[in-house]
């Protein structure tokens, strides 16, 4: 397929993406992805320490919509919930994500197709097959801008590609026909924007981004239902997407388009930071067992060239987080948290946070370098590997991790989705019974109403302390 249809055949798609059409893998996968969007953003609401200054800058007015917010378990405008709801789900950096386009498609996708469904009265089936098309967008998107050349323009593509996945799980949702789908995207495509400038200062605006996304979906959907027109070849057009955002484009990412499930695709991650370094971790917690933190002298580890732009450059400053979004992008603080403690999970997290002026921590955040070589770069974008090798006591020890747990190719299952989504819900202060009730509603999601979700969030949020 070339690019001069791209946007008619994304719409398409969309258009034509049932519930009743999925399998069966993919329907239990689609739901696993619900109940982790669920858990991160409940977390996200309770943990992160943007949420109040979001919730003042992006809340709505109790009663005001037919939409809930996770946060408070009001109902706001639909546009107003999705925005809280996709800001709070990547406020941790512990959503779902797509390895070949390098992006979480959950966080912008699942809030605007959840928004919409609350304000259509639509089935969790259409609400489901929304999401699909919407993870099915925003990931095809993402490998045809090619991350890397993504990334260099400045862009980070869980905001761009998610607008657009964003728009398809919201129209698909709200019914939109073909031709409307086109307007859809064509409004998405003056919307889509998203910098990595926060990098700089370990900004909030990363945990935004997906937010926005979400609101720009179901704005967009509204704006083509009600007969708006938008600009046409909105991806491949002269100054479309395509041209605009990326300086290499990939025109075969479209090829295969609609043959394959992106949900299947995507993982879902067991720490809270950047996905790069995630094979990283866990070659370092492995070593952890053997190694004697104190006798150790070099940390050398070995990520994609992406990974390290992210997690490695400049290496001093990546040597001296000073808050938690640091700490997400920075692999020497991940390498000393998981050789000293074992641990790279969320608790592990939050409890290095009083301790970034320890002597012993940057002592261990000092030995390490970040490097990338052809035997890791060249498995790149098919697989996000590491090499880990570390010197203590005169001896050497590595590790190469090819795959990370939770991708595709080790997922975590229904078993290891409940145990992290239960210990997510219960550090948000939710109680047993109601966190059960929500696991519940989501395992059996297409024979229950969506009220039945959204109730059961209502009284998960009210009764936390």
């Amino acid at each position: 397929m070339s690019t001069i249809d791209a946007t008619a055949r994304l719409a398409a798609h969309c258009a034509e993406t049932s519930f009743a059409d999925l399998p069966a893998d993919v329907r239990e996968k689609l739901k696993r992805h619900v109940l982790d969007w669920l858990g991160v953003t409940l977390a996200g609401r309770e943990h992160a320490e943007s949420t109040p200054a979001m919730l003042a800058g992006l809340g709505g007015d109790a009663g005001s919509g037919p939409a809930t917010s996770v946060a408070t378990g009001e109902q706001w405008a639909p546009d107003r919930a999705a925005a809280i709801n996709g800001a709070l789900a990547h406020s941790l950096d512990f959503d779902d994500t797509h390895r070949e386009s390098s992006l979480h498609p959950g966080a912008p996708v699942i809030p605007a197709a959840l928004a919409v469904a609350e304000r259509e009265d639509a089935t969790t089936e259409r609400l489901l097959a929304g999401v699909s098309a919407g993870f099915d967008v925003a990931c095809v998107l993402g490998r045809a801008v090619d991350p890397d050349a993504h990334y260099d323009r400045g862009f980070h593509g869980t905001a761009t590609c998610g607008t657009f996945g964003a728009i398809a799980a919201a129209g698909a949702v709200q019914g939109l026909s073909v031709a409307e789908f086109e307007d859809a995207f064509g409004v998405g495509g003056s919307q889509a924007a998203g910098s990595l400038q926060f990098l700089e200062n370990g900004a909030w605006n990363k945990r935004l981004h997906p937010g926005l996304a979400a609101r720009r979906g179901v704005t967009a959907a509204s704006l083509a239902g009600a007969g708006f027109r938008g600009a046409a070849d909105a991806i491949e057009g002269e100054y479309g997407f395509l041209n605009g955002y990326t300086g290499d484009p990939n025109p075969a990412a479209f090829d295969a388009f609609g043959d394959e499930h992106a949900v299947m695709e995507t993982a879902l991650k067991p720490y809270p930071c950047c996905r790069y370094m995630h094979a990283a971790i866990d070659a370092l917690t492995d070593l952890s067992e053997e190694v004697d933190t104190d006798s150790i002298e070099s940390i050398r580890v070995d990520l994609p060239e992406p990974g390290v732009r992210l997690t490695g450059d400049p290496i001093d400053r990546k040597r001296r987080p000073e808050n938690f979004v640091d700490c997400q992008f920075s692999m020497p603080f991940t390498a000393a948290l998981a050789l000293s403690t074992g641990e790279a999970g969320l608790p592990a997290f939050l409890d290095a946070q009083s301790r970034l002026d320890d002597r012993a921590l940057r002592g261990l955040m000092d030995r390490v370098d970040v490097v990338s070589t052809d035997a890791v770069q060249s498995l790149f974008p098919e697989q996000w590997a590491a090499r880990v090798v570390v010197e203590a006591g005169g001896e050497t020890y590595e590790r190469f991790v090819e795959t990370a747990l939770g991708e595709p190719e080790k997922p975590l299952g229904w078993g290891g989705v409940t145990e992290k989504f239960e210990a997510l819900a219960r550090s948000s202060g939710v109680d047993d019974d109601t966190a059960r009730e929500l696991r519940d509603v989501v395992r059996e999601f297409e024979d229950r109403p969506v009220s039945d979700l959204t109730d059961a969030v209502r009284r998960a949020v009210v009764a936390t302390p």
